[in-house]
């Protein structure tokens, strides 16, 4: 048992090692400093103003090791923490940006307010507008990104072993995850979506424990756990109806237990609220009233206004409200060469298809039919991931917002549960061996693809170089190469490029990358010089001229297309 234990601990050491290269090599992403500050802002007493459509531990925790730094803000920042802001126009509940005397005609509800561009800008002049020194501060926020990530890992190995009563199928999926790309990829970013996952895992593990054994403690453990995964991101939401069909599938334990099942279910209700309180503590009051006719301007669900003095705390079901207004709006995505506001249906699977290695996806496909041979018989344990599995991908499929696979996360260590009590039923030593190749196989193309991780595509459709052909944003290109572009440029001593760059320009100033920033139409007019664009930018109809007319030099980290004209 020690022997195994020392293997779990160097498979997690082996996975941080290899999000730190990363971790230190990627630019920020186009999100990240915009959590890392507004998570900043929330421990220094400016709580929940900046990206109130997030949850806020998700922002607050990697922003931690901040506090112990000499953080300043320039007058610039802090003109915008301060309410200060330039913007003319503002972002509703629901719907497309509008003149902000429209929304506001008089003067603005600082707590309707949702400071979507305030909050970028902040962001990226807390970080990159030379008064911080950056880089530090990027690198100290990934490091708990990372520890999320090990922590994940750790779940995976405890809930594996207490299924299964035996180690080696608690490190076998371990290794799954630890030698997985969608890991890898974004768990050393500062995005909410590893510490969504972590408290999604966290607090299936703790209802699969009570739908086992139906106790009062674990009742009230579940209930705090399930709160900790919705104060880390709002998808936690969809715990609520997988366990309502968890607790009917298993409504003979939980009626056989000690207690009655309605003492345990309020037990659970009152753990999970009571943390809410604490977490939001002091802000208990309701939400001030909303006039009807701005209220409709806004787009503030009807839900929300009728229920708003029961609505406490108020800031978790702004989260939840503006997080629906947004799913339910879209948001412009891409998929196989076309661009959609609406999102498509198929959209999640195609892309876990698309980004996952081939083994990762036979090992899952298999080990869901083992669980099908077995369900009426599996424990909690076993049945618990693969019905949360299900039930996220049928929500994922409704949502009208696909920029990325990160958002699927959570079903990733879900599936690497799923394949570890598969392996520990199986009897079949050929089966036995066909994983033990299939997990080397996937540990080799994951090693081969270091450190380029957020750009890794699958074997079947030519690897990351194909990717962009496929899809792009946060899947792809998000901005995370400027580094790797600086590197470049001193290789082949080019002193001045035009750029058009998809992620943060003072990111590229900060490297002092120098550049002419330049528009598709712009780029017509160069005569001589370096033309660098991103693919998430190239892929664009406006740039179109551009990709049939010529092709690139070079290509730095996939991402980067290099064109030289003269």
């Amino acid at each position: 048992m020690k022997h195994y234990c020392i293997v779990a601990v160097v498979l997690l050491v082996v996975m941080g090692a290899l999000m730190i290269g990363p971790a230190r090599q990627d630019s920020a992403t186009v999100d990240e400093t915009t959590f890392l500050g507004a998570g900043y802002t929330y421990w220094t007493g400016h709580r929940y103003y900046l990206v109130p459509d997030h949850s806020p531990f998700g922002q607050m925790l990697p922003a931690l090791p901040l506090l112990a730094m000499d953080v300043r803000l320039s007058p610039n920042a802090q003109a915008l923490l301060d309410k200060r802001s330039p913007y003319t126009w503002a972002v509703p509940w629901y719907g497309p940006p509008r003149a902000i005397q429209e929304l506001y005609p008089q003067g603005r509800n600082d707590w309707y307010f949702v400071a979507t561009p305030e909050s970028q800008l902040f962001g990226q002049m807390f970080v990159y507008d030379g008064t911080n020194d950056g880089d530090w501060m990027m690198l100290s926020g990934r490091l708990v990104q990372i520890l999320l990530t090990i922590g994940v890992g750790l779940v995976i190995f405890l809930w594996l072993r207490r299924a299964t009563g035996n180690e080696l199928p608690a490190l076998f999926g371990l290794a799954l995850w630890v030698f997985n790309p969608h890991a890898l990829a974004y768990g050393h970013l500062i995005t909410t979506d590893i510490g969504g996952t972590m408290g999604f895992v966290g607090a299936l593990y703790t209802f699969a424990l009570f739908l086992d054994k139906p106790t009062g403690r674990i009742a009230g453990l579940c209930g705090a756990a399930t709160a900790l995964a919705l104060l880390l991101k709002y998808t936690a939401a969809l715990l609520v109806p997988i366990y309502l069909v968890l607790a009917f599938v298993y409504r003979r334990n939980i009626s056989q237990s000690s207690m009655r099942w309605w003492k345990l279910f309020l037990i659970m209700i009152a753990a999970f609220w009571s943390t809410l309180l604490v977490a939001y503590f002091p802000y208990w009051s309701p939400a001030l009233p909303l006039p009807d006719w701005q209220a409709t301007a806004l787009g503030v669900p009807k839900w929300f206004q009728a229920f708003r003095v029961l609505l406490i705390p108020r800031d978790f079901f702004k989260v939840i409200a503006l997080k629906l207004c947004q799913s339910k709006w879209g948001h412009e995505g891409y998929l196989f060469g076309e661009w959609s506001a609406h999102g498509w249906w198929y959209y999640f699977p195609v892309v876990f298809f698309l980004k996952s290695p081939m083994a990762f996806i036979i090992l899952s496909v298999g080990s869901g039919v083992v669980f099908i041979k077995r369900f009426k018989s599996a424990p909690p344990l076993e049945l618990v991931p693969w019905v949360a599995s299900v039930a996220y991908l049928l929500f994922a499929m409704t949502s009208k917002v696909n920029v990325g696979v990160r958002h699927f996360l959570p079903v990733v260590p879900l599936l690497c549960i799923g394949a570890g009590c598969a392996f520990s039923a199986v009897r079949n030593s050929w089966l036995k061996w066909a994983a033990y190749v299939l997990i080397a196989w996937q540990t080799v193309v994951t090693l081969l693809a270091y450190p380029l991780y957020l750009q890794f595509f699958s074997e079947a459709v030519g690897g990351s170089q194909n990717g962009y052909k496929y899809l792009l944003d946060s899947n792809y290109d998000w901005g995370q190469d400027a580094k790797r572009l600086k590197t470049f440029l001193q290789e082949r001593g080019i002193n001045h490029v035009y750029l058009n760059y998809f992620g943060t320009q003072y990111n590229v100033e900060y490297l002092k990358i120098p550049n002419t920033r330049v528009n598709a139409e712009q780029a017509r007019q160069i005569q001589e010089g370096y033309l660098v664009v991103s693919v998430s930018e190239l892929m664009r109809p406006e740039w179109t001229w551009l990709r049939e007319s010529r092709q690139p030099i070079a290509r730095v980290a996939h991402t980067l297309f290099v064109y030289q004209i003269q």
